[in-house]
């Protein structure tokens, strides 16, 4: 029944800087918009897709420790990518098996590239 993960949601305040901070810094080309519904789904390789879905004004997003997860080649090479546009990526940080970096988005929405290491 439940077969693969479509999207994931992330709630921007900004929809048009959003979608061009996601373009511009991570390379992500939407494949639907929909600005009177205030969303727009970015296409990734495979089957899942990255939705930003603004926050109605007046309004706040509740804080999420659930944040979407980019893989990578080089988590080296996506630091020093992300350094260079300005993102404040943090160090890169080697676990069982990964090597990651974590960094934000301009509302401040918890993004990680992740490296899988050789066995």
């Amino acid at each position: 029944m439940f077969s693969r993960l479509d999207t994931v949601v992330l709630r921007v305040r900004d929809l048009p800087a959003a979608q061009r901070w996601y373009a511009t810094t991570l390379g992500l080309g939407a494949i639907y918009e929909a600005h009177d519904e205030g969303l727009v789904v970015l296409g990734l390789a495979g089957n899942t897709s990255l939705t930003l879905w603004a926050v109605p004004a007046g309004e706040t997003a509740g804080a999420s420790s659930t944040f979407p997860i980019f893989g990578v080649d080089d988590a080296h090479a996506a630091q020093a990518h992300l350094r260079a546009r300005g993102v404040a990526a943090g160090p890169v940080t080697e676990g069982p098996g990964v090597r990651y970096v974590r960094f934000a988005d301009p509302d401040g929405n918890t993004l990680e590239a992740c490296e899988v290491l050789p066995a």
